[in-house]
């Protein structure tokens, strides 16, 4: 693990030790080696990718949207910060179109849309971890929240599928693609209970893409479930 890998670990632990009650389940349900892809449920903007890099025997790659900063020195900050962690970056057109003032503009888009397809891709083909949050959008985010309630999901979008697709054509190899539910709940002096389900891998076989999404939607559903 490289130097800023251990140092993202230890800000995971500190928010771990500070606001979490971390429970996973199912963790050997992610290969402990070669390419896999997590697709997870997005509750929270910061603690999610907590417990994903915490909880697993590998630590993952994580695919970040940016579109959220906004400033010229913040923008810097992060693309400077996930490249040195070998984090994807992709830009959401649907919050840039919304007239979101910020860093950058909608024209990068399709820029970075293809900068994130195609690193999302080498990272599988070369057996890396890479984690991804299919809804695109939080529940709950500094910014505010597009779900209805807390139990609410956003359709998943099946740029996942892509993402496998695309590394598989490259790898000449199935990717697993592995599930990851979460279910939080309110503890004491403001921490989460946060229970982290992984589920059976599932392989893109080709055919439609936004089936598959929500075929993998259905089953993250039913591992975020309480109890």
């Amino acid at each position: 693990m490289t130097p800023f890998g251990l140092g993202v670990r230890a800000i995971a632990a500190y928010n771990n030790a500070r606001y979490m009650n971390l429970r996973v389940v199912g963790a050997e349900h992610v290969p402990r080696r070669g390419p896999a892809l997590l697709a997870a449920r997005h509750y929270h903007h910061l603690f999610d990718g907590a417990a994903l890099v915490l909880g697993f025997s590998r630590q993952p790659h994580i695919f970040v949207a940016l579109d959220w900063t906004r400033s010229r020195s913040q923008r810097l900050l992060m693309e400077t910060a996930c490249r040195l962690a070998g984090w994807p970056v992709a830009l959401r057109e649907d919050n840039l179109a919304a007239g979101v003032a910020g860093a950058f503009t909608r024209s990068e888009v399709r820029t970075y849309v293809r900068r994130s397809l195609a690193a999302s891709a080498n990272l599988l083909a070369q057996g890396e971890l890479l984690a991804i949050f299919p809804e695109g959008y939080p529940t709950i985010d500094p910014a505010g929240t597009r779900k209805a309630d807390d139990d609410a999901f956003l359709p998943f979008a099946p740029g996942v599928a892509a993402i496998a697709a695309r590394a598989q054509a490259q790898a000449g190899t199935e990717i697993p693609v592995v599930p990851v539910g979460f279910a939080y709940a309110p503890a004491e002096r403001g921490r989460f209970d946060i229970t982290m389900r992984a589920g059976e891998p599932l392989v893109y076989g080709g055919g439609s893409r936004a089936a598959f999404a929500r075929g993998l939607e259905e089953r993250v559903r039913e591992l975020s479930q309480h109890g």
